[in-house]
């Protein structure tokens, strides 16, 4: 979705008036379900990023993804069923800063075996959608509040 549209060329597109998809997005946004937050390349200001892939021996996966959670560099925690157990994006301010996350800080925590650090060196595309730092998810809200949702057309239609 091109968070650039406006609502007027939103409802042209979807034949609603600029009111009603103004309130839809508004109680949307008050419902939890949707966020709209700037995002930025980390490469491009200067620091690093890194994809890195955690293997987990000996002790619960969630437990070793729970402390990994809690540390600041870190801002994305997967658990995952596949070679890793569990995928994490690091930013750093430089690579020396990324190799203590790496080499101390991850090594300190009981039960990670294995760590494979993939080094961003420039994003290409990125669709993430986000709903920010160990925030609960919008569809933990959805079950509560179907009934309270506004019908909508199909938007896939939308660019």
């Amino acid at each position: 979705m091109n968070g650039r549209l406006s609502f007027a060329e939103i409802g042209r597109r979807l034949g609603y008036t600029e009111p009603t998809i103004r309130q839809r997005y508004n109680r949307l946004v008050a419902l939890n379900i949707i966020h709209v937050v700037g995002m930025y390349d980390e490469t491009k200001i200067g620091g690093i990023a890194a994809h890195v892939g955690v293997r987990v021996s000996e002790v619960p996966v969630a437990q070793v993804a729970a402390q990994l959670a809690d540390h600041p560099q870190i801002k994305y925690v997967a658990c995952a069923l596949s070679y890793y157990d569990i995928i994490l994006d690091v930013v750093a301010i430089d690579s020396k800063a990324l190799g203590r996350i790496v080499l101390e800080d991850l090594r300190r925590i009981r039960g990670i075996s294995e760590v494979e650090t993939l080094t961003v060196l420039d994003v290409r595309k990125d669709t993430y959608v986000w709903q920010g730092f160990r925030e609960p998810s919008p569809r933990s809200n959805i079950r509560q509040n179907r009934e309270k949702l506004p019908q909508t057309r199909d938007v896939s239609q939308i660019t």
